[in-house]
């Protein structure tokens, strides 16, 4: 037993080290010492301050102006626009840009985030929608970038905010990446208070009653204050720092609409979205899509994970969008990094995706 414990150990240092040895490559390709080069791509950027026009709620009748940052480039091959988590800002978005050099990039604050929030509630991804159409809008006008390729990059509540709005209109983005959003807000607070509702006694578990009521009333708004202390207490997310109504959101059938290729990304430690959220989504979007399941640790933990192979990874998929004939390429793929081992007959079979498959194998064969 300690002998295939110990195997198993070495299998996953050997799947860690091959990883860093395909970055490490991937690194050295980019000549970090042609700083001129580098220099000249920042001479090339020209950053500015935009004012995005989106609507209060989906009537469209009061108009609601949120702020931006738009990265500009020399001949971009398209424009990727950011969206966003709960919490989070323009600011911290645009530090993303980085993952897109080839793209234009546009970061913005959605509604009661960021600059200009007074007055504003979030609706977690719901009226969110709107500020990303916004966003659209605002590319598409220029003149410059109106034929040009859209792409969504949204995480969390943005991931959900660029799915609801693609479902709303399916022209707006060419493709998206999508990174841990959840699938409902039905089942992420029920999942919640199963987990939380709980007591022991005497040793052993008792739910508390009413959970089901509390469900069917979350969204009232004589519920909301009791909502937002359960969402805090869930997610670990004080909601007092953002003004947030709770309204009930199924991105899980929104993705039913959306059928421009899309790139799913998890990592199987999140503590706030589930694998099974990000599986159903994937499950349920028609069309070319990817899932990418990673060892992140942490909600939205892909990146810091791993942030090399985080860009190698985005811009692999990009790549595959321009060279087009997406329809004579395999139209699903899951790429699960959870390092799957069994152990027969003495022989070890490791089960990982096609760009790290080789190493392993060569390495396996060694050791045996």
């Amino acid at each position: 037993m300690i002998k295939k414990l110990i195997l198993c150990l070495f299998v996953y240092s050997l799947f860690a080290s091959s990883t860093n040895h395909a970055v490490g490559y991937l690194i050295q390709m980019q000549e970090p010492d042609n700083l001129a080069a580098v220099k000249e791509q920042i001479k090339n950027i020209q950053m500015e301050e935009i004012v995005l026009n989106s609507f209060t709620d989906w009537t469209k009748t009061q108009p609601l102006q949120r702020r931006g940052i738009f990265v500009r480039k020399k001949n971009p091959l398209g424009t990727v626009i950011i969206c966003h988590g709960y919490l989070g800002c323009k600011r911290h978005a645009i530090f993303f840009k980085h993952l897109f050099p080839l793209y234009n990039v546009l970061s913005f604050d959605f509604r009661a985030h960021g600059d200009d929030k007074d007055g504003q509630v979030s609706t977690i991804g719901k009226d969110e929608a709107l500020d990303v159409m916004a966003a659209v809008q605002f590319v598409k006008s220029d003149p410059e970038m109106a034929q040009k390729p859209v792409i969504a990059f949204g995480y969390s509540m943005g991931a959900v905010s660029a799915i609801q709005a693609q479902a709303a209109d399916s022209t707006l983005f060419d493709a998206m990446i999508l990174d841990c959003p959840f699938a409902s807000s039905d089942e992420a607070m029920k999942r919640g208070l199963e987990e939380k509702l709980k007591f022991s006694l005497f040793g052993k578990q008792f739910s508390i009653p009413g959970k089901q009521f509390i469900i069917d009333h979350m969204y009232d708004d004589a519920a909301q204050a009791l909502t937002n202390f359960l969402f805090k207490m869930i997610t670990q997310l004080d909601s007092k720092k953002v003004a947030t109504k709770f309204v009930r959101i199924a991105p899980v059938e929104s993705i039913k609409n959306v059928t421009v290729p899309c790139y799913f990304i998890h990592c199987h430690n999140d503590n706030k979205v589930t694998v099974q959220d990000i599986e159903n989504l994937y499950n349920n979007k028609p069309g070319f899509k990817r899932l990418w399941i990673t060892q992140g640790q942490s909600h939205f933990g892909s990146y810091p994970h791993n942030p090399e192979l985080y860009w190698y990874k985005v811009n692999k998929f990009l790549k595959k969008l321009r060279e087009q004939q997406l329809h004579e390429r395999d139209q699903e793929k899951v790429c699960d990094h959870r390092v799957q081992i069994a152990i027969k007959n003495n022989k070890i079979t490791v089960m990982v995706d096609d760009d790290l498959t080789k190493n392993i194998d060569n390495g396996i064969a060694a050791m045996i």
